[in-house]
């Protein structure tokens, strides 16, 4: 009777603890499980703040515009296509054409025989020598550049000799409202300011096209 006894409650004892295993699994799988997938949105939040970050305290004039072309009324570079005053200086005073758009302009051309009246003082001594408004554009010559003075265009351009730049040289403004040009010519190691222009318009040439000190120097036959 006793054995059976023991029997019957080690069976009992067996049973139970079979049937207790299947909890305790059961309460602690969906403990690990949300473990992972809780780091998950927080990762996410923390990229995305630094992202946002990036931008804090920027124009966004700066970044919204990158990479479109410039203003032409700000002042921005023009090409030919935009405007015929872009093109070369010397082929809107009747010299050769060197892009698909530019044509003699007479108004420029107006402008730039009045520029060069009374610069007699600036011609060579040497009577070989071309008349200076032929050596002037007879070099190389960048295509018209808009600038704003004041609210109103004008448009910067060079000239110079050919083999001779900058030692003779004119750096222009030109006005299409007034038909007006005003300019710096470098020659015979001097510098002349012609068409009376204000200290703005100096400045602006100055800026635009430093002047090399050496070159004022009275030396050599490019001085007589």
């Amino acid at each position: 009777m006793k054995i059976r006894t023991i029997a019957m409650s080690s069976t009992i004892a067996l049973l139970a603890a079979c049937g207790q295993a299947p909890e305790t699994a059961v309460e602690t799988t969906p403990v690990a499980a949300p473990a992972a997938p809780v780091e998950t949105p927080a990762a996410t939040a923390t990229v995305a703040g630094n992202e946002a970050s990036i931008e804090q305290g920027v124009d966004p004039s700066v970044w919204d515009n990158e990479g479109e072309p410039e203003d032409p009324g700000a002042g921005g570079e023009l090409t030919c296509k935009d405007n015929p005053l872009a093109t070369h200086f010397f082929t809107l005073v009747g010299g050769n054409t060197v892009d698909d758009c530019g044509r003699k302009d007479p108004k420029v051309l107006a402008a730039f025989d009045a520029l060069m009246e009374g610069t007699q003082d600036a011609e060579s001594a040497d009577k070989d020598i071309p008349p200076l408004r032929e050596r002037l554009l007879s070099g190389p010559s960048g295509p018209g550049a808009l600038k704003v003075l004041q609210g109103e265009p004008w448009w910067f351009y060079t000239a110079c000799q050919a083999h001779d730049c900058p030692g003779t040289a004119l750096a222009m403004l030109y006005s299409p409202t007034q038909t007006k040009m005003v300019g710096r010519l470098t020659a015979r190691c001097k510098v002349w300011w012609l068409g009376e222009p204000n200290a703005e318009q100096r400045a602006l040439i100055e800026r635009e096209r430093p002047l090399d000190e050496a070159l004022l120097k009275n030396e050599g036959d490019a001085c007589e």
